[in-house]
Formats: C-alpha cells, structure tokens, sequence
C-alpha cells in the first residue's frame, strides 16, 4: 500500500500540474502563481511512495519502467480525476481534481503522456497536446515547483501522439507520432522534456486503431510497444534502444482484443518493476493485465480494477 503522505502529495501534484498548463494556455498570472507552489521534496517523495518493489534507487541508477503516482483522467465534460495506485494492481477511490466548468482547457486536451524523464523509477513530467495543435510540458522544476514549459505548435498533423518511454535509447521518454497517411515519427526527447528534430521511423501504422506501452515489458532493459489491429490483433514491437530503428518486427500477442475500447499502459501498477496493460470494456470496467517480463507471453491473466471508468474520454 502507498502510505497517505503519497496520495496527498499526488493529489497535489496533480492540481498543480493542471493550474500550470491552464497558466500556459491562458497566460492567467494567478494561475501561474499557484503553478509555482512548492510541493514535497523528490527524495521526501520516493520515501513516501517507497514499498520493498519501489525502494529508492542508488544514485545513478536508470529505471525502464517508472510507477506513477496518480492515473489521470479526463471526462467529457474536461473534468480531471485521480486515482492512486496502491501498488498491488489496484486504484484507491477517485478524487476531482478540477471541475471542466472552473478548467475549461481541459475540454480541448486532445491526448496526455505522464513520463519518468530522469529515469529514476517514478514519474515526474506530463506532456499535453491541445487540440489546437499545442504541445507542453508540465514538471516539477529543480526547487520542488510545479511548472510547464510551452514546446510548441503544430502537432495537429498527427491522428496519433503518446510516449512509450525511452525507445532511443538516450535517458528521457520519447515521443511517436502517426501522421495522417500512417508514417510512424520518433521526436527523441531531452530531460527538460524538449525534443530534437523528428525521425521517420516507417509507414504502415495507420492500420492500428489503439498504442500503449510505458516501460519494459520483455525483461531486456528497453521500453517497448503494444499496438492493436482493426482486425483485433495485438502486436508486440519489441525496442532496440536504436533512434533509427527503434523497434524490432512485430510478434503477435493474440486476437481478441476489440473487445476494449481503451488500452493504456500506466507503467508499473503493481508494483514488480515490469510494465502492465490497462484495457476497458464497454460498460466501464477497467482490466489490469500484470506483465511478465517474457517476449513470449508478456500479459497475464486479465484481473478487473476496483471501479468505473465509463465517462472517461481520456486516461493518461
């Protein structure tokens, strides 16, 4: 179980996170203000999530696949909700973050990426693509602040944008984009979340309907992808840790798999250091599917989640 002083501080974090993308987009300076609260040191804050899977790492060392302390989701109505992990593949209840009526932004948030940038093992920046076609970047800052950094425009060319990880095989989590004729592209990320200039990893991914990967799922040290077909199919992408190809060729999971109208992978759920797979149903029930960490088989069994999740358009 996380202890309280975890829960709170991912509450906050999450409010904080949300005021200072709401600061960027409408330039409001007492929102900026408020984005600009302290929050709990990192070291207090790995102490308070710590449990035997998620100690504290020694200095220097790199994580594939973080834990994050909240799951995100946004409703319909731009309403932001959070729910924490208790690190036995369950979520504590939920807890409303911002009413879409006091956020209204959040109503054109088009998709989110929670990441690990400095690969220690827990999450601590969020990327946010607008429906305008706006990128940013929200992270908590050196003196323990809450803030986002504006990336840029333009991102609207793209049916498709998330964050698996570090498939480049540099430190921070990187970002792909399927632009609207299929092309795969890879913008390899720095650890202040801005991004190099954008690599064309391939063409053909128009064909797949849902992405989700966050972290290690094959036991190699390198952040992979899962990706389902039309047809229901999903695909395991095994990574290289190569920008210029930064994935092996696909080997088939299994069928089945439109049965969910959401798959997300939110790292580490269960706290056994391999990435898990969330997938939803039609009548809102989330399934964890605990990862095993073999290229053969990386899912077990699906177990249902304490919950609903029906109203959610979006869950990062």
């Amino acid at each position: 179980m996380i202890p309280s002083f975890g829960r709170r501080r991912g509450r906050t974090l999450a409010r904080l996170a949300a005021v200072a993308l709401t600061a960027t987009l409408t330039g409001s300076t007492a929102s900026a203000a408020l984005a600009d609260s302290p929050t709990p040191s990192d070291a207090a804050r790995r102490q308070a999530v710590a449990a035997p899977e998620h100690a504290p790492a020694a200095a220097g060392t790199t994580h594939t696949t973080p834990f994050f302390l909240v799951l995100e989701c946004v409703d319909r109505r731009g309403s932001l909700f959070m729910y924490a992990p208790d690190g036995t593949g369950n979520f504590g209840p939920r807890d409303k973050i911002f009413d879409g009526d006091d956020i209204p932004d959040f109503k054109y948030l088009r998709a989110a990426a929670q990441v690990d940038s400095d690969k220690d093992g827990y999450g601590d920046a969020t990327y946010h693509w607008m429906n305008n076609g706006a990128l940013s970047y929200t992270y908590t800052a050196a003196d323990d602040k809450v803030k986002t950094r504006a990336i840029g425009g333009g991102w609207q060319i793209y049916s498709k944008v998330f964050s698996p990880g570090d498939v480049a095989g540099a430190r921070a989590s990187d970002i792909l984009a399927v632009d609207k004729s299929g092309v795969l592209w890879l913008y390899q990320a720095r650890t202040d979340g801005t991004l190099t200039a954008r690599i064309r990893v391939g063409a053909g991914w128009g064909g797949y309907t849902q992405f989700a990967g966050q972290g290690d799922l094959t036991g190699d040290g390198r952040a992979d992808l899962v990706a389902r077909d039309k047809a229901g199919v999903l695909w395991l992408y095994k990574g290289t840790g190569n920008a210029k190809a930064p994935f092996s060729a696909r080997t088939r999971i299994g069928a089945g798999w439109n049965g969910y109208n959401y798959l997300h992978s939110s790292g580490d759920v269960n706290g056994d250091g391999v990435a898990d797979l969330l997938g939803r149903v039609g009548n809102g029930s989330l399934y964890l599917y605990e990862g095993t960490g073999k290229a053969s088989a990386p899912f077990a069994k699906p177990v249902k989640v304490r919950g609903s999740y029906g109203s959610y358009r979006l869950i990062f």
